[in-house]
């Protein structure tokens, strides 16, 4: 048997957290000690565990109670639904950072970002980066995170244009 201070320290969670997905019929003790105290089963613990799994990827709780009330109905429904969320916040969050993009760009923000380039170079070269190996540099950049690449060159100030002639560089 479990304390709630031993669940509670097992999964790194407050003990407040756990009264509180009692409260919310997620979790609950299944005894008592003769001081009144709960204590937690092993099976009470395999149920945390899962609680904190789905937790840990987001989903919500009234999805995860009644996962947790019906488990032979399978995980598959639960985590499609959280990957369509994923997938829904990820394309808003590509929108906002457009919009930003462009709010800057349109501010002049961005408009004199290339003069940040000679900056860059010094620390480029104490990074290791020089004429010789830059193109390996954006290549892995490109190959890692193209949207992120393509942003920060946006922030240093190159057109779309420049882009593409970089990019067209790289490749060769």
């Amino acid at each position: 048997m479990y304390t709630i201070s031993q669940l509670g320290k097992l999964f790194c969670v407050s003990r407040s957290t756990l009264l509180y997905y009692d409260s919310r019929g997620l979790f609950s003790a299944s005894a008592r000690s003769t001081a009144g105290y709960r204590l937690y089963s092993e099976g009470d613990r395999a149920r945390l565990e899962k609680l904190m799994l789905f937790r840990g990827l987001g989903v919500p709780l009234d999805r995860i109670r009644r996962y947790l009330s019906r488990p032979d109905e399978g995980v598959t429904a639960i985590l499609l639904q959280r990957m369509l969320s994923i997938n829904g916040q990820i394309d808003t969050l590509k929108e906002q950072q457009k919009e930003i993009l462009g709010m800057l760009e349109e501010d002049g923000e961005l408009k004199g970002a290339k003069t940040r380039l000679p900056g860059l170079k010094g620390i480029g070269g104490k990074a290791g980066i020089n004429a010789g190996n830059y193109k390996a540099v954006h290549r892995v950049f490109e190959k890692a995170s193209p949207e992120a690449h393509r942003r920060f060159l946006r922030y240093l100030g190159f057109t779309a244009a420049d882009i593409r002639m970089l990019l067209q560089k790289i490749q060769k």
